[in-house]
């Protein structure tokens, strides 16, 4: 069974389906899938569209890094399931831990803005869900295989 995923501008790329069944939170959402990162995390805009009270989400111990430098992150501590197509077949796969939520960048007035961000599917993602990532550049294609 396979699921496809898009090449991308912003990398390879899965609609997906993310819940939070603790919070009531349903809906899809487009992530890039980062094997670079350990945790999977919601952008800032995307938790403030499925309702997620950001301020009130307890801090993350550690900063989180990346090629930009460090930020600070909240975590969404309830369990999390994203659900994955697999050949007309929903897969779901439980974030046990939940998701972290990342600031954006700071204006000159000190005041946090919305900004542009995606959400990400790390590699605690891709080793809960069973599945195999395959990205075949040749041939313009990639997928989860399981």
């Amino acid at each position: 069974m396979r699921s496809r995923l898009v090449l991308g501008e912003k990398g390879i790329e899965a609609v997906a389906h993310f819940t939070c069944p603790s919070r009531m939170i349903s809906k899809a959402l487009h992530f890039v899938i980062d094997t670079g990162s350990e945790l999977s995390f919601l952008g800032w805009k995307d938790a403030i569209q499925v309702g997620i009270e950001v301020e009130n989400l307890p801090t993350y111990p550690r900063p989180v890094a990346g090629f930009g430098g460090a930020a600070e992150a909240k975590h969404l501590i309830d369990p999390c399931f994203v659900y994955i197509d697999f050949d007309d077949t929903l897969k779901q796969v439980e974030l046990p831990n939940g998701m972290l939520v990342y600031r954006p960048s700071r204006t000159k007035t000190k005041q946090w803005r919305i900004e542009e961000s995606v959400s990400i599917l790390g590699r605690d993602f891709i080793r809960n869900s069973g599945s195999r990532l395959v990205v075949d550049l040749a041939n313009n294609e990639a997928y989860f295989e399981g």
